[in-house]
């Protein structure tokens, strides 16, 4: 083989596989720090439910369509990921305030509603429309990306908004009631 065909090929097919392995690294990492800061593993692996959902929804539907999944399509992965875990840690921050509040679940889910649903809503979508913008460039690499990540950050928004509340009013839910519930009761026997 000689010429620049294979050795684009080649150069493609590393970058693929460097990108696949550095969304599941983020994932660890995010995984861990959500963990850390939530103070239980489940807890932490149960937060990370809303991060992986637009990946999984976006790229779920485009195998799906039959599109194929390039380079430029696998940079957005990521970086919906890093968007989404922010909207969902001041969700769950804002969860938990309502629990040790002494609120129940659903009241502490629309508690979380209230005091940061609007900006998750506005951060998204002025995100999500910035980043339409790039659907007009003459390069179909860039133009794709676009698209995909207003699809993304759609999808992340949906996660965080309905997929996240849903799993803590459900039976895993009870994760993060008991954790909170016994942090509220350490930090009071001190």
């Amino acid at each position: 083989y000689c010429g620049g065909v294979p050795l684009v090929h080649k150069a493609q097919h590393q970058l693929m596989n460097d990108l696949i392995h550095s969304f599941l690294v983020a994932f660890g990492i995010i995984a861990l720090i959500m963990t850390l800061v939530l103070r239980s593993l489940r807890a932490g692996l149960v937060s990370m439910i809303p991060n992986v959902f637009p990946a999984l929804v976006v790229f779920g539907m485009m195998g799906w369509a039959g599109f194929e999944i390039e380079v430029g399509s696998m940079l957005t992965a990521t970086a919906a990921l890093g968007i989404a875990v922010d909207d969902t840690l001041h969700f769950i921050a804002a969860f938990g305030r309502g629990i040790r509040g002494g609120q129940s679940r659903r009241d502490a889910i629309l508690t979380a509603y209230q005091r940061c649903g609007a900006a998750m809503i506005q951060t998204s979508m002025i995100c999500g429309l910035g980043l339409l913008v790039f659907t007009f460039s003459p390069f179909a690499p860039i133009a794709r990306f676009g698209w995909l990540m207003g699809a993304m950050l759609g999808t992340a928004l949906v996660g965080d908004l309905l997929v996240l509340p849903a799993v803590l009013i459900g039976p895993i839910g009870r994760l993060f009631e008991r954790h909170r519930k016994s942090d509220a009761d350490h930090s009071l026997s001190r």
